[in-house]
């Protein structure tokens, strides 16, 4: 359903206008998501300073689902709070589906819990009736009957829309609605602004002429340094909008951070870098949560010795600033001792006493629960998982840094959210509260805040709407761009095609991605569409969607890295090292390993034979190789003698 189709459509800049007159004129901006918010937020205020304005009111701007919670909270706090059901939060929901798909004994519980939920936004947002079709279709059916059962007294998401309807008229709405950048409004959306009984409008991103490129690349590895190596040139311009679009964002992150990081700061100083990356990282990756999920799950199971090793290593448990150096050495001399896994009361033994580490841990033993199968609600899970992260000294001694003080305010959330899992959930184990708590830092993506940046690297359909300076769009190949369709499959394939869903068909999906390629042709004033054309060996085609734009060469500056910068100056030093042991050996024992050694780099030759450094062994379930080399030598020495 095509958005603005009969309704006023404002220029952005009417509705800056609108907006700077404050929330008396009553003005709201809504936009499909938080990133379009908040950049839509940026411009606003660059409108005001090209005012000379010092001082503004702050807009109301804000993604369509905030606006319709918003509305809820208000009639929740005001006199509709006993009329209003309770609404329940993501986890709840999720809890619910699981427990619904669980009763019927189907394996993959987790995974289907999350397809169904997604599929209950679906029907609700496209107006889906759920029925016949397939077996998986009819069993979201039956699953959906028990849903509503349980959820009977209980509001979720999907439904807050549609039951918020009959109480618009008592609450307090503005007075103008402007919906930024929608190009398909959902029928239930449409439904809600028709409802809301204010005047409506619609506006979307002034065109503008820009100058189109596409180029090309031997491989994805280079096609991302040359973006990031153009935007640092972009921004030395002075540039202060540079967008910079990823396909496949979530897997690639980590690459992308460290390609951008090292172009802009080569020299790895510890500054503000001026990028930022829009997808978030799974909140149980971050070190501070990652720490607190091992101490919990060492305080009654066995781990892995990597795990332990880590939790001996971290600097978020109690005493490690004055213990670093012990604990270091301790750790290598516990690879000797330990086996491949570790259980608490193991490790304890071996710690030496009157240690910090040996009595937090210790203080973590005492608050084991001894029964096995002990049940307890998730409240009383989440009020002792805090006492035995207390007892091991969490978050340590040093002052967290910024990004750790705000990941650690959101682990207290998750916390939050189990302990809200009492509504809905029985009694549960520790491995059940274990693992849901684990479920839910895995699904919360969470990037600290940072001071807003000039450059922006976004996922393919965050992009959409947002305006910039400069934009290159990557990796579009004719495989990631259009996107392949991708149809729930516990909803009836044929109605979602005829609602008008994009991932339903290959049909709708290119007339989406089609006019979000257009969008782009007119986001910036120079655009850079570019793809790979080769993935290991074989050849790599352009998206069809770009194809026709003319291929020329980029104009991307290299910046000289940090070791051709060393190496350019070539100020040499020469000392003599006495420090070293004397060789008092009449054989240098090693065989040809010395002279490959040698040959491949002195200072390996050097630590090895002459520091005697040996990498650390990993602890291994049952015999290492070094041993079963030795078994099978002692064997066939036996064999041939026999």
């Amino acid at each position: 359903m095509s958005a603005g189709a009969e309704l006023p459509v404002l220029k952005k800049s009417a509705l800056f206008g609108r907006l700077a007159l404050g929330r008396a004129a009553g003005v709201t901006a809504v936009t499909p998501n938080q990133r379009l918010s908040r950049a839509l937020m940026l411009e606003f205020d660059a409108f005001q300073i090209g005012k000379a304005l010092s001082v503004w009111e702050a807009p109301d701007i804000l993604p369509f689902g905030a606006f319709v919670q918003r509305l809820y909270e208000d009639g929740l706090y005001a006199d509709l709070s006993a009329e209003l059901p309770m609404l329940l939060t993501p986890a709840q929901e999720e809890e619910v589906w699981k427990q619904v798909v669980g009763g019927s004994g189907l394996l993959a519980v987790e995974g289907a819990a999350a397809k169904c939920r997604d599929a209950w936004n679906l029907a609700n947002l496209w107006r889906i009736r759920p029925g016949a079709g397939n077996q998986d279709t009819e069993a979201f059916a039956r699953w959906l009957t028990h849903y509503k059962k349980k959820t009977e007294n209980d509001l979720d998401t999907p439904r807050l829309p549609d039951a918020l309807q009959r109480f618009l008229p008592e609450l307090k709405r503005p007075k103008l609605v402007v919906a930024y950048a929608f190009d398909i409004l959902p029928p239930q959306t449409k439904e809600f602004l028709d409802a809301l009984g204010t005047e409506i409008a619609f506006c979307r991103p002034d065109p503008r002429s820009a100058t189109v490129s596409r180029a090309a690349f031997d491989s994805a590895k280079h096609e991302i340094e040359a973006a990031a190596r153009w935007a640092s040139a972009r921004l030395e311009a002075g540039a202060t909008r540079i967008g910079v679009v990823i396909p496949s964002l979530g897997e690639k992150r980590k690459e992308v951070v460290r390609v951008f990081s090292r172009v802009m700061r080569p020299g790895g100083e510890k500054t503000a870098m001026p990028f930022n990356v829009s997808l978030g990282t799974p909140l149980q990756e971050f070190p501070i949560v990652n720490a607190a999920l091992t101490v919990l799950h060492f305080s009654q199971e066995e781990i892995s010795f990597e795990e332990a090793s880590r939790i001996v290593r971290s600097p978020f448990i109690g005493g490690a600033e004055g213990e670093l150096g012990a604990r270091m050495k301790l750790e290598a001399r516990l690879r000797d001792k330990l086996g491949a896994t570790v259980a608490l009361p193991k490790l304890i033994a071996f710690l030496e006493k009157k240690t910090v580490l040996r009595e937090r841990l210790e203080r973590v033993f005492g608050m084991r629960d001894t029964g096995l199968f002990s049940q307890k609600t998730p409240a009383e899970w989440a009020r002792h998982f805090s006492g035995v992260l207390e007892a091991a000294g969490f978050p340590g001694e040093r002052a967290l840094d910024s990004d750790e003080f705000q990941t650690q305010a959101k682990w207290h959330e998750a916390l939050g959210e189990l302990s809200r899992l009492d509504r809905i959930s029985k009694e549960m184990s520790f491995s059940q509260a274990f693992q849901t708590l684990r479920k839910i830092c895995a699904d919360t993506l969470f990037q600290p805040e940072t001071p807003d940046t000039p450059i922006q690297v976004l996922g393919l359909l965050e992009s959409a709407g947002v305006e910039f300076d400069h934009l290159w769009v990557t990796g579009l190949t004719d495989e990631a761009w259009p996107l392949k369709s991708s149809p729930n499959p516990f909803l009836p394939v044929a109605q979602q095609r005829k609602a008008g869903i994009p991932e339903a068909s290959a049909e709708t999906s290119l007339a989406l991605d089609r006019r979000i390629t257009d969008g782009w042709k007119q986001a910036a004033g120079e655009v850079v569409f570019s793809h790979f054309t080769k993935e290991e060996d074989r050849d790599v085609l352009p998206s069809p969607l770009v194809a026709d734009i003319p291929a020329k060469a980029v104009e991307v500056p290299a910046f000289p890295r940090l070791r051709d910068a060393i190496f350019a100056s070539r100020e040499r030093e020469t000392l003599q090292d006495r420090v070293a042991p004397a060789v008092r050996a009449k054989q240098v024992r090693g065989g040809t390993r010395v002279l490959s050694d040698q040959a491949a780099c002195p200072f390996r030759a050097f630590a090895r034979h002459r520091l005697h450094a040996e990498e650390l062994e990993e602890p291994a379930e049952g015999l290492d190789a070094s041993k079963r080399g030795k078994l099978v030598h002692e064997l066939m020495k036996h064999l041939c003698t026999s």
